[in-house]
Parts: structure tokens; sequence; C-alpha cells
């Protein structure tokens, strides 16, 4: 499931790049496990949004700005698909004027006692 998570962070980081603040400020970040779920987040600089654009975001098609910036609207609308196959959600959290964070769930991994973790970074 590696490459779906990774357009899950990709998309998610391009449109904090896209849409953020001038120039963007972005954090990247995670939750201890909590219900079984991992929170990824990424957060921005952006204008924000509002409480009706939040709603309508992960729909397929849709573009918040006519602002010249490439793409059909339907990014978010993936990302939500894949979360969802993977069993976890994506969500936003936003105000007007404050930025937004964007975040995704997965079920958080049990790693067997005799088998150690590792992480690979590219």
């Amino acid at each position: 499931y590696e490459q779906w998570v990774e357009e899950i962070w990709l998309n998610y980081v391009s449109n904090a790049v896209k849409y953020g603040g001038q120039p963007p400020v972005i954090e990247l970040g995670y939750d201890a496990p909590r219900n079984g779920q991992i929170r990824f987040w990424v957060k921005d600089n952006g204008p924000g949004l509002t409480v009706e654009q939040q709603r309508r975001l992960f729909q397929p098609f849709t573009r918040l700005t006519q602002a010249r910036i490439e793409g059909h609207g339907l990014g978010l609308s993936i990302v939500q698909r894949i979360a969802e196959r993977l069993q976890g959600e994506v969500g936003v959290e936003s105000e007007p004027g404050q930025g937004c964070c964007f975040y995704f769930t997965l079920p958080a991994a049990t790693i067997p006692a005799e088998q150690p973790a590792h992480v690979k970074a590219s």
C-alpha cells in the first residue's frame, strides 16, 4: 500500500504549496494512535476555508478557486477513495484566515515483538 499512501501525501503537500500562503509554510506530522487509527496531517498557512467549502472539498471535480492552477478538481476525491480502501478516512480542519489542516487516518500496524520496526526514507 506504500504507493497509495505516497499518493495521499503528494496530493496534500502539493495542494499546500499551490494554495498555501506566500511564502508557503507547511508542517507535516502525525498523532499517536487513537481508536486503532493513526492520524497523519499537513498544515498550511493559506487563506483557510469556510464550513461550506469544507463540505464540498472532497467531491469529484470540485475546485474552490478559479486561480490559474492546473488540475481538474479530482485530487482530493481520489485521496478519499484511497484512504477508505485502506480502512481510513480523510478530512480538513480550517477557519477562514487560519490556514488548513488536511488529515488522513490509517489503521495502526501491529508489529510482532520479535520483528524489529524499520523506517524507510527516500
